[in-house]
């Protein structure tokens, strides 16, 4: 009988561990190869990057895309590292120049690796949608995107350095510079060396001005920039004297009534700042249509408010339009997608993070309406830069749906002739945003928000789409 209990135990333990799932493994990763060569490289280049991005942290423009300035200097936690930061003359050239060839050699020595497999799979990265996360191969390709994004900053400012070396052009923007590197706290003895200095740099201005250098609406722009820096030059009576002295020869200065660039000079400069996936010659038509698709649900959100709901929305959607939030640097700063955006995209990506962290119906339908207008905005320098080059038919070619003031209404149309490319980045943007459906756009801005700035072509493939 014992015997017959034992057999009969061991067969009901046999079945028992029949009937008992084997364990699920706890990983599925396979280290093949390939995917150990891309994970290395990726991870090496990842640790080199925040040393590269720091390089090019003498530019104070570059160094605000890192840390924001503060208003004053007691307010927020950035406020000591501009208070311990000199003056940098944004006109010395030469110095800049230096600085750019010093990172990029410093970039290709990484960047650049030996593996001619490597280097294909590098070529082909950013030619894959990856709004699917292939989790072996999404690092990579973020580094890809990374590396890409870091080779055009640095193509950027080597651009923006050659403009802004040929007086008048970009003075507008030198003087902007000037105005942010302004120490927080000038060092003893420093403040003769500024005036001597920004005395210096009114007369280089001034001797550039030749007749026909600049546009009405560049002049125009141009002194906004030196009006808002004369309370700071007001205690400096040599530089002071030397503004009022470039003021007056501005005011005198002969200019073209319209836009000086041609569609080549368009081009390339939406290459290089904005990184338009299309050409100059086709913008306007992509614009209307991306207008449109906000224009729709716009019309259909405001035809079914009551009229305090409605001025409510108008009143949230002109705030995002003029005043929206701005991007800021993640912190800290590990890749060169976590900067904060340069000057010509400063504007598309605040409205793209409008656009994500609006919530609610009225929320949205505010950032419908403001970027309808941005887009309307876009074609005014489009069409002021086009053949035609008149404002008042681009007015009539596209009409904001906002009511804006006489100030506001001006004010957008000198961004649009004066710093076109910061009109037709939120242009550009809108495009990408809607060229799925509009209603793929919010998503398409929160996984946008997500990545960074980076150039927007280079942003495309990380985009999400409608499963088809």
């Amino acid at each position: 009988m014992k015997f017959l209990r034992s057999v009969a135990l061991v067969g009901l333990l046999a079945l028992t561990a029949g009937c008992v799932r084997a364990p699920h493994p706890t990983y599925t990763t396979t280290f093949t190869d390939r995917a150990i060569r891309l994970g290395t490289y990726a991870h090496s280049f990842r640790n080199a990057e925040p040393t590269l991005v720091a390089e090019l942290a003498s530019d104070t423009r570059i160094f605000d895309r890192m840390i924001p300035k503060p208003a004053a200097a007691q307010s927020g936690s950035s406020a000591p590292a501009w208070m311990s930061r000199a003056f940098v003359d944004p006109f010395q050239f030469t110095d800049r120049e230096m600085v750019l060839q010093r990172t990029r050699e410093s970039f290709d020595e990484i960047a650049l690796p030996t593996d001619e497999a490597l280097q294909h799979e590098m070529e082909k990265a950013l030619r894959t949608t990856w709004d699917v996360e292939p989790a072996d191969e999404l690092l990579f390709a973020r580094v890809v995107l990374e590396q890409k994004s870091f080779r055009r900053l640095l193509d950027a400012e080597d651009a923006r350095l050659e403009r802004e070396r040929t007086l008048p052009q970009g003075a507008a923007d030198l003087v902007r510079a000037v105005a942010l590197a302004w120490p927080l706290s000038v060092r003893p003895g420093a403040v003769r060396d500024m005036e001597s200095m920004l005395a210096w740099r009114f007369a280089n201005i001034e001797q550039a001005l030749a007749p026909g250098s600049l546009s009405e609406a560049e002049r125009d722009d141009l002194r906004d920039a030196m009006n808002d820096l004369a309370p700071r030059v007001a205690s400096l009576p040599r530089a002071a004297a030397a503004m009022v002295k470039t003021r007056n020869a501005l005011d005198a200065l002969w200019t073209t009534p319209y836009p000086r660039e041609n569609e080549a000079t368009m081009d390339r400069a939406l290459a290089i700042y904005v990184g338009s996936p299309l050409k100059f010659d086709a913008l306007d038509a992509a614009f209307e249509s991306a207008a449109n698709h906000f224009a729709l649900q716009a019309d259909a959100g405001l035809s079914v408010l009551a009229p305090h709901v409605r001025d409510a929305v108008l009143a949230r959607a002109k705030e995002i339009l003029l005043h929206p939030e701005p991007c800021r640097p993640r912190a800290p700063i590990a890749t060169v997608l976590d900067l904060a955006p340069p000057q010509e995209r400063a504007w598309s990506c605040a409205l793209v993070h409008a656009l994500d962290a609006e919530v609610g119906d009225m929320g949205e339908l505010a950032a419908d309406i403001a970027w309808h207008d941005a887009v309307v905005v876009a074609r005014w320098a489009a069409f002021t830069h086009g053949p035609v080059r008149s404002v008042l038919a681009a007015e009539h070619r596209a009409a904001p749906i906002l009511s804006l003031t006489p100030a506001e209404s001006e004010s957008l149309e000198r961004l649009a002739q004066a710093q076109p490319m910061r009109a037709l980045a939120a242009g550009v943007a809108a495009v990408l945003l809607t060229s799925d459906g509009p209603e793929q756009a919010k998503a398409r801005a929160r996984a946008w928000r997500g990545l960074g700035d980076a150039p927007m072509d280079l942003i495309v493939p990380f985009l999400p789409k409608r499963r088809r």
